[in-house]
């Protein structure tokens, strides 16, 4: 076994005591091979040093405290977010300048759908996630490899009832995510609960094909616009549904608690100098996701900014969520709170 790669994860590990991250980190981070980190890390769970947890093809590793190597603080110079395709984040632009400046290049990978883009968070694919706050707190107790750092921006979300409509409600809508609350919470007031099938979907296999629903159809702000000239009712002012928190700001437990208060404090500064001037970084935001300038000007109006996230909104989502679980108080351990 190679000694010095030994000391060196020692190393590592000891500065994350108490901690859960995702393997792959560990390779990606020494730049050594995956096999020979993977040894090394079997010798250490035999050893007692951490606890190790298959989660599908993906591996899970919990720290335990004691490690008494001397500490090193391996700091990434590239950040890998991970975003949901939508018009929601326009305030990115002034957040990847900034990190800039303290000398992180911030890549961004757009993902179909907010679970998979908090499951890549998760699995150590990337190591920040703007994802639905329900997907977060939905995959948190599997993991407890994240935690949730701030909010974000609210709205965003249309409820459209197609002018094809037939006996035997259906209602479109994505998978444990901001539009899955909303689709829970139009179900119970508008009386419809045991009369309705719903059907999830991924961007974009339904919202090509405007023509094929027959029933609601749950979409955030650039996909419900596909459907404004198919004759869909916008049925979202009657409703009276409103959400906290869209998507909130997740971050990697690889992150010390410096590393991940100056993320924090970067990101909620980009949200306030947004607030000032939204139209400043379109064109950075529409190279990153593809979408239009002109189509992104008017998200301006649809998304407000919400950037703080606190123990009442997460308590508020999960008494919505029906989990079943005999204590819910696992899903206030996902919200950071060293600040």
């Amino acid at each position: 076994m190679d000694k010095g790669l030994r000391r060196t994860i020692l190393e590592l590990l000891s500065s994350m005591q108490g901690r859960e991250i995702p393997q792959s980190y560990i390779h990606r981070a020494l730049n050594a091979s995956k096999s020979r980190v993977s040894e090394i890390l079997k010798e250490l769970e035999s050893d007692g040093l951490i606890e190790r947890r298959s989660i599908g093809r993906s591996k899970i590793i919990y720290i335990k405290k004691g490690i008494t190597e001397k500490t090193i603080k391996h700091e990434l110079k590239t950040l890998r977010l991970g975003i949901v395709y939508s018009s929601e984040y326009l305030f990115l632009g002034y957040f990847a300048n900034k990190m800039r400046d303290k000398g992180y290049n911030v890549h961004v990978e757009v993902f179909k759908d907010g679970l998979d883009t908090t499951r890549a968070l998760a699995e150590g694919e990337i190591d920040l996630a703007l994802s639905p706050l329900v997907s977060q707190l939905y995959m948190y107790p599997l993991y407890k490899s994240y935690r949730i750092i701030a909010g974000g921006m609210t709205g965003g979300f249309k409820i459209l009832k197609s002018p094809n409509e037939e006996e035997g409600t259906v209602v479109y809508s994505s998978r444990i995510s901001t539009m899955d609350y909303v689709r829970s919470e139009y179900i119970e007031k508008s009386g419809l609960r045991g009369s309705v099938k719903t059907i999830y979907f991924k961007y974009p296999d339904l919202v090509s094909s405007p023509n094929r629903i027959k029933g609601y159809v749950i979409l955030w702000h650039p996909l419900y616009h596909l459907f404004k000239n198919k004759g869909f009712q916008d049925l979202t002012s009657k409703t009276g549904i409103s959400i906290g928190n869209c998507c909130t700001l997740a971050a990697s437990n690889i992150f010390d608690s410096e590393t991940m208060e100056l993320i924090r404090k970067i990101y909620l500064d980009s949200i306030n100098r947004y607030i000032r001037d939204p139209y400043r970084y379109l064109s950075y935001y529409s190279a990153v996701t593809g979408i239009p300038v002109s189509v992104l000007s008017d998200a301006v109006e649809s998304y407000k900014p919400s950037p703080e996230v606190d123990i009442q909104t997460i308590r508020g989502m999960v008494s919505k969520l029906n989990n079943g679980l005999p204590d819910n108080t696992i899903y206030y351990e996902a919200l950071y709170t060293e600040h």
